[in-house]
């Protein structure tokens, strides 16, 4: 094996074998706690995930849990790959196979295990499905039928399970004439119909909990419930000279593909959202006021609990609504469940490099 060791001033380049990668003496030293003020059973499978950047700096990543503290960003191709590879457990590291083997595929999250849609280039459309967290089976329809063509040449917009069926949102066409459409697959997922969704304005840009190609780590679990969570956006003409442009506009509102009419109809309107999730058969959503408005997604029925006294940065994980505010020693991170603050913690600066950093770090929360 050919090695080469060239030793500089700020550091040593070290080529081996498949890769090459620098080791350099300027790498950052900044160090950060987690400070927990109560509850400490909420932060067990928390990861805090620290980013800093400015115009001026190059941007830095941190992960930081109550173990240890260490940088993520700028690492070598090995380094981030074993990083990756730590954060999947088994029955997730084959459906990332599965899935990193196509070039294109989303799936969505179930009791027994992923189930998805990928494509192999134009050619091929394939169902694969998870059984006990483990077998994965796969079906692939030909894209030599133009059915199928359409779907693996349409934009996609997301997944759900529904009389357990897996169906597939895409849009057919581009540029404001496109069309959204829908296919089922059906339980043995080997036939698929196609329909167009009647829409009163505009298009679907995703569907809620719809894990996107390596993403395989989304922490989301599937309950089939008659309303499925959507994006709606449309279209703004601007015109620049003789020119128009069409820019993609996200409706305000909260919307679903309602499964009983098969239409998409607005479940919230009239406000703007942080942040939204889906846990169980609820939609959680909190509004600019800071109230979270609840949903029951099988009967349509909401409520709304003032949450948050003002909503500086907001976020939902896992179910739960973490609120950051920045402090003069670190960011507070106030968790929230149930309309109830249930923890709080500091994202605390332990050296002098760290502190430097402090006013312009952003904070954001993932299970592990």
């Amino acid at each position: 094996m050919k090695r080469m060791w060239n030793v500089a001033a700020l550091g040593a380049v070290i080529v081996i074998g498949l890769g090459t990668f620098a080791v350099d003496a300027t790498e950052p030293k900044a160090e950060w706690a987690l400070d927990i003020s109560s509850n400490p059973s909420v932060w067990e499978d928390a990861v805090v995930e620290v980013t800093y950047g400015t115009e001026d700096d190059v941007a830095q990543w941190f992960e930081v849990t109550t173990d240890e503290s260490r940088i993520t960003s700028n690492l070598n191709y090995i380094a981030e790959g074993l990083r990756y590879r730590e954060r999947l457990n088994e029955g997730e590291r084959s459906i990332h196979r599965q899935m990193n083997g196509m070039t294109y595929a989303e799936s969505i999250r179930t009791e027994d295990g992923y189930i998805g849609v990928g494509q192999n280039g134009m050619k091929e459309l394939i169902v694969f499905t998870q059984e006990d967290g483990e077998k994965l089976s796969t079906f692939s329809f030909d894209a030599n039928d133009s059915k199928i063509y359409d779907i693996v040449n349409g934009v996609w917009s997301g997944m759900f399970l529904h009389d357990d069926q897996l169906n597939l949102i895409y849009r057919d066409g581009y540029d404001g004439e496109e069309k959204t459409m829908l296919a089922t697959f059906d339980q043995a997922m080997n036939e698929v119909t196609v329909k167009e969704l009647s829409m009163d304005k505009g298009f679907i840009t995703h569907v809620i909990n719809t894990n996107r190609f390596y993403a395989t780590d989304v922490s989301s679990q599937v309950t089939e419930t008659r309303y499925i969570p959507v994006g709606v956006s449309s279209y703004e003409v601007i015109r620049e000279g003789e020119e128009e442009i069409n820019v993609e506009d996200p409706n305000p509102g909260l919307f679903a593909y309602d499964t009983k009419t098969g239409k998409v109809v607005q479940l919230a309107e009239g406000q703007d959202f942080w942040d939204h999730t889906v846990s169980g058969q609820n939609l959680f959503a909190l509004n600019e006021d800071g109230e979270e408005v609840v949903i029951d997604l099988n009967t349509g029925k909401q409520m709304t609990r003032k949450v948050l006294d003002s909503v500086d940065h907001a976020f939902y994980e896992n179910g739960r609504l973490y609120q950051t505010r920045q402090a003069k020693d670190g960011v507070i991170i106030d968790v929230y469940e149930d309309g109830k603050q249930i923890s709080s913690a500091a994202i605390a600066p332990e050296n002098e490099e760290a502190r430097d950093m402090l006013k312009q770090i952003d904070v954001d929360v993932r299970q592990k």
